[in-house]
């Protein structure tokens, strides 16, 4: 048997060491300590405050989707689902020859439906659509009364476009024409509307109902028979047809014979000197056939051929006139005037001249 000795002892003891030392090592990495700082606890204070909080908001979120379900479906049984709110009377107001009924038919309203689900601009904009109706109002009145309140347009003149085959007085080829130029057709042709003024041009595209004519001359021959209508009525010129020229000039016959020639973008300078020759006309008894006032000076005037007295039981003499047989050659001279003349004198004298 091998004797130990102390070196060897003191090897295998060195090693014990060793292996314990890890061991002991391994034992103390199971305790860890961390660096942080751990979050602090909230108080219960501060706990219950926060649970109010979601409490709030949660019943504020049911609120907000609740309540307008709510709304909805009251609204919906008091009116939608309600028979005093079911139409029982149409009440059509109009001003023009579009019937009640024909009316009601293209609003697609009839007695029986609920006041509340229709629509009242879809109603407004289904009658705008007749090229006859200038503008249209729609307002329920509660519990079962429906109202509509429709403008019609007012006919100024017909139109004649005689290159394209529209005529006046025709319901199927003619057009009506209002003041600011819409085209539309005639419904009824009574008396009233055979008496309209007739603007004839001869250079215009096709026309189509509900459209506007875009020609000036035709623009400025409407404004013409109003503004005319309105400054001769009482005088008894009445427009019976107004030729638009060309670009430039309009010519206008009176129901009186007499005619007159306007420009086109000038005419209410025209109006003006033809008012100033008729009233100088009144007071000399003659009587005016033809005058140009598209001319600023020196406006040409005829006049109308005077008969002359017929003997005592015989027949009337024939008129003297001009080629035309029914216009004088020239104005004679104007009297004389005072020596201070004013513009509008100056300007009258060199009219009557027939410059």
């Amino acid at each position: 048997m091998r004797k130990k000795s102390k070196r060897g002892n003191a090897r295998k003891f060195r090693f014990k060491q060793l292996f314990a030392r890890r061991r002991a090592d391994d034992e103390t990495e199971w305790f860890k300590f961390d660096d942080e700082p751990a979050a602090a606890k909230l108080s219960p204070r501060r706990r219950i405050r926060r649970r109010l909080l979601a409490v709030k908001l949660a019943a504020i979120a049911c609120l907000s989707v609740s309540i307008p379900v709510a709304m909805k479906w009251g609204y919906g049984e008091v009116f939608f689902k309600n028979e005093e709110f079911l139409l029982k009377t149409l009440q059509v107001q109009t001003d023009g020859v579009l019937s009640v009924t024909r009316l009601a038919e293209i609003a697609n309203v009839a007695p029986g439906l609920n006041l509340m689900d229709l629509d009242l601009g879809r109603i407004q904009s289904q009658i705008e659509t007749l090229p006859q109706v200038e503008k249209v109002t729609v307002t329920r009145e509660l519990p079962d009364r429906l109202h509509l309140a429709v403008r019609e347009r007012i006919p100024v003149a017909w139109l004649s476009v005689p290159p394209l085959g529209v005529r006046p007085w025709d319901m199927e080829r003619g057009f009506l024409l209002d003041e600011d130029g819409h085209l539309f057709r005639c419904l009824d042709l009574n008396d009233g509307m055979k008496s309209l003024p007739v603007v004839e041009t001869f250079q215009l595209a096709e026309p189509a109902e509900g459209t506007r004519v875009q020609s000036e001359g035709v623009q400025a021959g409407l404004k013409l028979i109003i503004e005319s209508e309105k400054r001769f009525v009482e005088q008894g010129l009445t427009l019976r047809e107004l030729r638009v020229r060309d670009e430039w000039a309009v010519e206008c016959a009176y129901t009186s014979g007499l005619r007159v020639t306007f420009g086109v973008y000038d005419y209410q300078r025209g109006l003006e000197d033809l008012s100033l020759i008729l009233s100088r006309m009144e007071e000399s008894g003659r009587e005016l056939a033809s005058v140009n006032v598209a001319a600023e000076r020196n406006i040409p005037v005829t006049f109308a051929a005077a008969a002359a007295a017929s003997p005592a039981g015989g027949p009337p003499p024939a008129a003297p006139a001009d080629g035309a047989g029914t216009i004088a050659p020239a104005a004679p001279a104007a009297p004389a005037v005072e020596p201070s003349l004013s513009d509008q004198e100056k300007h009258l004298r060199s009219i009557l001249r027939g410059g």
